[in-house]
């Protein structure tokens, strides 16, 4: 863990980020440190984002599998290899995104964090369960109902919004890992998240609202754009289907549009049981 002493020092001296007293790192600053002293991912490997990854992961696979009717041998099989490699993933992945919390601008730290880590996660994701199937399916039972493949298209979306989440409540001070005075317990930022998920899954919606409020509606549309296209070119290249790609993106459309209007009610109506 780091030295709460040693939390007073510039980039060029710290082995850590987390060693660095500024609330905000340059994107090349983060890379910098990163490629200068890459044991740190190690070090500070944030094993509050492998537990509760590899829980939520093994739990997705199950969910998806028995969906698909597969047997329960098939199941446990998928759900216990996606618990063990998800454990050490989740671990690495965890601590890159803390490396990003302060890094500035936060569109572009936010934009890297959900195409880099959703393209190593599934990266091992592909190789660890092809691999089960194709090559160990004699010790390890493969799926019967093309279970791999639904469970692995739809994990993409999960990674995604996964990378923004953990990006988002470590901006908050949670589930942090050798952040010195900043690391909470597991308990104490687990009693924070509720109350964060609620501000996160409104920050888009209010964040367009804004703009629209502001008059400037290219930024919003530019936001509503990005989210569609981002998802659906991910969900589209791991799937390898053109299909996949504008189907999602319009989905993910469809639904951001229909929350937005629930936001902009709900928010009105909270703005006048205020003033009142």
């Amino acid at each position: 863990m780091t030295n709460v002493n040693e939390i007073h020092r510039s980039i060029a001296e710290a082995d850590d980020l987390e060693e660095v007293e500024e609330q905000e790192i340059s994107i090349g600053d983060v890379f910098r440190s990163l490629g200068q002293h890459p044991f740190q991912i190690i070090t500070r490997w944030n094993w509050k984002s492998a537990l509760l990854g590899a829980i939520l992961r093994a739990s997705f696979y199950f969910t998806v599998y028995k969906a698909s009717k597969e047997s329960w041998i098939v199941t446990f099989t998928a759900v216990i290899i996606e618990l063990a490699f998800r454990f050490v993933t989740s671990g690495i992945s965890g601590s890159l995104v803390q490396s990003f919390r302060r890094a500035t601008p936060k569109w572009l730290a936010t934009l890297i964090v959900t195409i880099s880590l959703p393209l190593f996660s599934h990266s091992v994701e592909y190789i660890t369960h092809y691999s089960q199937e194709h090559f160990f399916s004699n010790v390890f039972a493969a799926s019967e109902n093309n279970a791999r493949q639904k469970a692995f298209a739809i994990s993409v979306l999960f990674s995604v919004l996964s990378a923004l989440f953990n990006l988002f409540v470590m901006r908050h001070g949670v589930l942090l890992v050798g952040a010195g005075r900043e690391t909470k317990s597991l308990w104490g930022d687990l009693k924070r998240i509720p109350l964060l998920i609620g501000e996160f899954v409104t920050f888009l919606p209010l964040q367009i609202l804004s703009f629209i409020n502001k008059g400037n509606i290219l930024a919003a549309i530019g936001v509503f754009s990005a989210f569609g296209l981002i998802i659906g070119t991910l969900l589209g290249v791991f799937r390898g289907k053109w299909s996949w790609a504008w189907t999602t993106a319009l989905g993910a459309w469809a639904i951001m549009l229909v929350w937005t209007l629930i936001v902009a009610v709900g928010a009105r109506i909270y703005r006048q049981y205020v003033k009142n």
